[in-house]
C-alpha cells in the first residue's frame, strides 16, 4: 500500500471483473465437473449393481433347473418305490389273502422308513373295505372315496395319487397311492397304500438348500400333496390357479417369481412336472438369500462410493481417492464379464463366449481367405465317474480334461466348455485340411492317459467330431451342427461295436 498522508483514507480497491469472471468459471467447471463425475459414477454403480443382480438371478435360475430335475428324479424313484410295492401286494393277496397276507404285509412295510405307511387296505368292488392292516372292527364303505371310484372306469390310469384325506379307519391324514385288481377286465378290488405326508415331507426337506427354500408336490390339478415346511397349515389345500403349474398344459417345465402367500418370501420358482406320475414338483429359492452376499457387497461398494464422494466435494484433493475407487469398481465389472464368458469350473471359454468368437470369426471381411477348423468332443466313461465317486471327484475330472486340451491346442487357438462334459475347439487359420484331424488325434491321445486324482487312477476317453471351414458349413450352426453329428455318430459306433 503507497504511504498516505494522516488526514488521507485509503480507498476501497474494487474487484477485478475479469478475475471474479475466471473465478466463477472455474468454480464452475469445478462444480460442474464434480457434478457430471460424481453422476456418471453413481449412475454406474447403479447399474453394475442391477447388472450384478440379475446375473445372480441368472445363474440361480440354471441352478434352480438343475436342482429341481435332480429332486424330481428323487420323487419319482420314491413313488416308483410305492408303485412297485403296491403291485408286490396285488401279487400277494390274489394268491393268499389269509394270515400269510398279513405276514406280506408286515414284511413290506418294514422296507419302508417307520411310520411312513399308516395303512394297507383291499376295498372290495362293492365299494366296503375287505382288508386293513390295523383290523377290521366295523364295516367300512369307500365307495364315495376319489381313490376307489377312479378305478371302476378301466379307461382310468392304473396307478392313482389321491388327494390327502382323514383315514375313516386310521383315523389320521394319508395320501391313498392305490391301484386297481382286475381279473379278465373285471374290477374285483382296490389295493390302497396310505401314505404319511411326514414321509414326503422328510424326503423334501433332504433336498432344499437354504432354511427358507421351499420345495413342494402338487397333484396336477394344483393340490397340494406336500412340503418342506407350513405343511400342516397346506395340506390338501389347492395352488392358486395363476400359477403355471396348475392345470393339463402341454408344458412340463417353468419358472416363475412372486411373493409366497404363505409366509411373505419372495422366490424363485422352478416346477418341472413327473413323466410317470401326474404330478408336479415346485423348487422355490429364496431371492433375498440368494442376494443377501450381492446385497451386502452392494451396500458396502454403495458405503464406499459415499464416502469417496464426500471427500470429493470437501476438498478437491482427495479426487484422486474417488479415481481409486472408480479403476477398483472397472476391475470389478472387468470381473463379471469374465465371469459371464469364462466356465467357473474349468477356466475355459463358456457357450457364449464360443458363439461370439466364432460370429467374430465368420463377419471378418477376410472370411473367405481364413480357414479354420473346429472339434467338438465328448467324454467317453463320465458318468460312471460321477456315479462311483461323487460329484466332486467328476467335477476334478473336468479341470484335469480342460488342462490336457489346453496343453494340446495352440496358443491361438480357442478352448471352450460349453456344458456338462462337452468341449468345443476352434483351430485357427489352418492351412491343411488333415491339420484338424491330426489335433483331434493329439488331444484324443493326451485324454487316454489315466488321470491321477486323489490317489485314485481314473480313465477316461473321449468321441471326437471335427467340422472345416467352409468345406462343412459358413454358419456357427452349421458348423457345431455337422462337428456334433460327426461326434455323436462315432460314440454310437463306438457302444455298437463294444455291444458286440
Amino acid at each position: 500500500m503507497p504511504f498516505l498522508a494522516p488526514h488521507q483514507k485509503p480507498q476501497r480497491q474494487l474487484p477485478d471483473p475479469t478475475y471474479r469472471a475466471d473465478l466463477l468459471r472455474v468454480i464452475a467447471l469445478t462444480v460442474g465437473g464434480l457434478l457430471l463425475l460424481t453422476s456418471l459414477y453413481w449412475w454406474n454403480l447403479i447399474s453394475s449393481s442391477n447388472q450384478l443382480r440379475r446375473e445372480t438371478l441368472n445363474q440361480a435360475q440354471l441352478r434352480a433347473t438343475q436342482v429341481n430335475s435332480a429332486a424330481s428324479e428323487v420323487i419319482s424313484m420314491l413313488f416308483l418305490n410305492i408303485e412297485l410295492t403296491t403291485l408286490q401286494l396285488i401279487d400277494d393277496y390274489e394268491q393268499d389273502p389269509g394270515p400269510a397276507f398279513n405276514q406280506k404285509v408286515a414284511q413290506i412295510t418294514r422296507q419302508l422308513p417307520a411310520g411312513a405307511v399308516l395303512q394297507v387296505g383291499v376295498i372290495g368292488a362293492d365299494g366296503y373295505l375287505e382288508y386293513s392292516s390295523l383290523g377290521l372292527k366295523d364295516k367300512v364303505n369307500l365307495g364315495d372315496r376319489e381313490h376307489f371310484k377312479v378305478h371302476l372306469d378301466p379307461r382310468q390310469q392304473q396307478f392313482f395319487i389321491s388327494r390327502p384325506m382323514l383315514g375313516r379307519v386310521s383315523g389320521q391324514w394319508s395320501i391313498q397311492f392305490s391301484h386297481p385288481i382286475r381279473q379278465d377286465g373285471q374290477l374285483k378290488g382296490v389295493m390302497v397304500l396310505s401314505v404319511a405326508p411326514d414321509y414326503l415331507k422328510q424326503a423334501l426337506t433332504k433336498l432344499t438348500l437354504a432354511s427358507d427354500d421351499s420345495i413342494s408336490i402338487y397333484r396336477q390339478d394344483g393340490e397340494l400333496l406336500a412340503r418342506n415346511q407350513d405343511q400342516e397349515d397346506q395340506l390338501g389345500q389347492p395352488a392358486e390357479r395363476h400359477r403355471p403349474f396348475v392345470g393339463q398344459g402341454l408344458r412340463r417345465t417353468g419358472q416363475f417369481s412372486e411373493v409366497s402367500p404363505l409366509d411373505r418370501v419372495e422366490r424363485l420358482f422352478q416346477w418341472q412336472r413327473l413323466s410317470e406320475y401326474p404330478v408336479t414338483v415346485v423348487l422355490g429359492l429364496s431371492q433375498p438369500t440368494l442376494l443377501k452376499p450381492i446385497e451386502r457387497a452392494i451396500a458396502e461398494d454403495r458405503w464406499q462410493a459415499l464416502v469417496a464422494t464426500l471427500m470429493l466435494w470437501s476438498s478437491a484433493a482427495f479426487a484422486i481417492l474417488l479415481l481409486r475407487h472408480l479403476q477398483v469398481h472397472v476391475q470389478k465389472r472387468l470381473a463379471i464379464e469374465h465371469l459371464a464368458l469364462h466356465d467357473q469350473l474349468t477356466g475355459l471359454h463358456n457357450r457364449h463366449a464360443l458363439l461370439e468368437h466364432l460370429g467374430q470369426r465368420l463377419g471378418s471381411k477376410g472370411r473367405q481367405r481364413a480357414r479354420f477348423g473346429l472339434l467338438f468332443m465328448d467324454l467317453d466313461g463320465f458318468k460312471p465317474i460321477n456315479d462311483r465317486y461323487g460329484h466332486a471327484m467328476g467335477d476334478a475330472v473336468l479341470q484335469a480334461v480342460a488342462g490336457r486340451i489346453n496343453s494340446c491346442v495352440r496358443q491361438e487357438d480357442f478352448a471352450a466348455r460349453i456344458g456338462g462334459d462337452e468341449f468345443v475347439v476352434v483351430l485357427q487359420d489352418i492351412e491343411q485340411a488333415d491339420a484338424v484331424t491330426a489335433m483331434a488325434q493329439r488331444i484324443r491321445s493326451s485324454l487316454a492317459q489315466s488321470l491321477m486324482i486323489d490317489g485314485q487312477q481314473i480313465r477316461v476317453g473321449a468321441s471326437i467330431g471335427m467340422a472345416s471351414y467352409p468345406a462343412d458349413g459358413t454358419t456357427a450352426d452349421a458348423l457345431l451342427a455337422r462337428a456334433d453329428q460327426m461326434m455323436y455318430d462315432i460314440k454310437r459306433d463306438s457302444k455298437t461295436a463294444s455291444a458286440a
